[in-house]
């Protein structure tokens, strides 16, 4: 394919995300290599990506989980972005070729060198990114000539990738994402690829602010932080496991919902977790902060109290009727209450006797119904 045409497919490829694998195909036939990748290996290894252009799929996984920390990988750490080089002349190629790396990854599929370009959106600091282009050892004789042709559309690559990500970040819609939050009754929170806080919208905001079970962690991220161990280890597992399962892991996800307990004694806050699907271009989304989690949480004493406040309207409750009208549509025992409230528990027992003979139930199961029946 002739320079021109090279560079038209290449800037097609920057809106156009299913279009880069065949554009590498080409960029490799130009340069003369057998094969390339964009690639971004994160720094913690979550996140990583791997766009391929003539390569074997299964010895792509393969890398990307045990070899991405290989010596043609630190040694292009010290890469500046922008620049291109050869892979060769930065590591010891007989050390290299005596590896399982060399063995498992290059031999299969005929790599013998490699060029490099880093990319500034993708390269940072214990992690890498950016183009590579694969040599074989007949190929290699003519390391030069590919070294000057990738230079050559080094900048189109450079900017193709740049507009790809911007895409990418547009199509994202994070306008959109706040409007849907905002518009879920329930505390929502979306959560990043390292577990960090996203977005939240008002009624997370109100509920981590009151600190009562669960709360904002404000260190270098802002993250999510539970006060009792036992909810502290099953959110992060749950987190961990969900980040997993939307990375593309085949993890199984079994920890989606849990209790959140409350230091207050009020009832505790009920936890969902939901993993999010991947886009369409879902390899870019790792290179941001792009939502991976939803956290849900529902405060059942909060919704049972603006319910029985409905309830006192309808069936003139006194206040103290209501507060434990509420408790018992939550879900709380007689006992439980006069705990919470600071009261005996036959105080308890005449309020809610009041409750009953005035709402028309006999029990704090039928009560309890009666309050979940009435809508926010």
């Amino acid at each position: 394919m002739p320079h021109a045409q090279i560079v038209d497919a290449i800037y097609q490829s920057s809106i156009r995300y299913e279009l880069w694998s065949e554009t590498l195909c080409s960029i490799v036939d130009y340069v003369g290599a057998v094969a390339g990748n964009i690639v971004y290996q994160a720094p913690r290894g979550r996140g990583s990506f791997l766009i391929p252009g003539r390569m074997r799929e299964d010895l792509n996984s393969l890398y990307l989980q045990q070899y991405a920390q290989n010596p043609y990988a630190r040694a292009y750490g010290t890469v500046k972005p922008g620049e291109v080089v050869l892979g060769n002349t930065m590591v010891d190629v007989a050390a290299v070729e005596r590896s399982s790396f060399y063995t498992d990854i290059c031999m299969p599929q005929n790599i013998h060198n490699q060029l490099f370009m880093a990319h500034a959106s993708l390269h940072e600091p214990g992690g890498i990114g950016g183009v590579a282009l694969f040599l074989s050892r007949a190929q290699d004789e003519h390391a030069a000539e590919a070294l000057k042709r990738l230079r050559l559309l080094a900048s189109h690559i450079e900017r193709a990738i740049d507009l790809s990500l911007h895409v990418n970040r547009i199509e994202s819609g994070p306008d959109l994402a706040q409007r849907l939050i905002n518009a879920m009754p329930d505390a929502a929170v979306l959560i990043g690829s390292r577990g960090e806080i996203i977005l939240l919208n008002t009624a997370a905001e109100a509920l981590l602010n009151e600190a009562d079970g669960i709360s904002i962690r404000r260190n270098e991220r802002l993250s999510l932080a539970a006060q009792i161990p036992e909810t502290s280890f099953r959110m992060t597992t749950a987190i961990r496991q969900a980040l997993t399962v939307a990375e593309g892991g085949e993890t199984p996800f079994t920890g989606g919902a849990f209790p959140v307990i409350r230091p207050s004694g009020l009832p505790p806050y009920l936890a969902t977790i939901t993993p999010l699907a991947p886009s369409s271009s879902a390899a870019w989304d790792a290179t941001d902060s792009r939502a991976r989690v939803l956290l849900q949480i529902v405060d059942t004493e909060a919704k049972a109290r603006l319910q029985a406040r409905r309830l006192r309207t309808m069936f003139d409750l006194t206040e103290a009727e209501t507060r434990v009208a509420t408790l018992i549509g939550s879900g709380m025992s007689l006992h439980e209450i006069a705990r919470a409230l600071g009261v005996s528990p036959n105080t308890i027992k005449t309020h809610a006797a009041r409750c009953f003979a005035k709402v028309g139930v006999r029990s704090q199961a039928a009560l309890a119904r009666l309050v979940a029946s009435i809508p926010v």
